[in-house]
């Protein structure tokens, strides 16, 4: 397993509490590999209890009382940007995470300031990249100066921080992705104290590759090759 691939491997361990030997790590080839072998580990720790349903339902609850959405109208299908008002959004939403105390998917950049974002990091970190290779080729620059890209990083990051205020969309379409990200986001609590079944610990498993991979959550599937089918190093 690459590096890649040892980060997602512990985030996996510390969501679910396991701990996967290198013998058996390194045998790991498709995505269903990995479900088998950390069910393995999981095993004599089953439940019935469905974690996704008893976050849903709190949703529900939640919004019915703090946004007054009739649970009615709260089902799988609805869309989670009906539901948090569109004014001061991201104030609501973050005080709809203290509410509930659950952990809820990152709001994101509407896509003028996302296209903002994503030029000035490839001006940044291209244009630091090519002004070094100028200064060293031409002008007898040090090496040195092809670090300066770093500096298109650190700068990315710190626009990306500016720009925070501005990141109001929620991303999953519906209120069933948006259960399934939250489930993900909440599942740190050690499995040998709550139980799971092999449903929600693949759902979970998939939303950890998808996210950390930056993939969609459509490419995880339990036939494809980590590292060839997914470019996971």
């Amino acid at each position: 397993m690459g590096l890649d691939s040892i980060e997602i491997l512990i985030k996996v361990e510390e969501t679910f509490s396991v701990k996967i030997p290198d013998r058996e790590a390194e045998q790991i080839i498709t995505v269903g590999d990995f479900h088998n072998v950390v069910w393995q580990y999981l095993a004599g720790r089953y439940s019935d209890k469905c974690k996704s349903q008893g976050i849903f339902y709190k949703l529900r609850r939640s919004s019915a009382e703090v946004f007054s959405f009739s649970e009615k109208r709260f089902s799988l299908e609805t869309c989670p940007e009906e539901i948090f008002p569109g004014n001061d959004r991201r104030h609501h939403y973050l005080n709809f995470a203290r509410i509930t105390g659950l952990e809820l998917p990152g709001l994101e950049l509407r896509r003028p300031w996302d296209i903002v974002l994503t030029t000035f990091a490839i001006a940044a970190v291209a244009g630091t990249f090519g002004l070094s290779l100028i200064l060293i080729n031409f002008f007898d620059f040090s090496n040195w100066m092809l670090l300066t890209p770093v500096a298109g990083v650190f700068s990315t990051i710190i626009l990306s921080d500016i720009l925070e205020p501005k990141r109001t969309v929620i991303s999953a379409p519906s209120i069933r992705m948006f259960t399934q990200k939250t489930l993900a986001l909440n599942y740190t609590r050690p499995a040998s104290e709550t139980g799971t079944n092999r449903t929600e610990m693949e759902t979970v498993m998939n939303h950890i590759i998808a996210d950390m991979a930056g993939l969609e959550l459509e490419e995880v599937t339990p036939e494809k090759k980590i590292s060839d089918d997914l470019g996971i190093d």
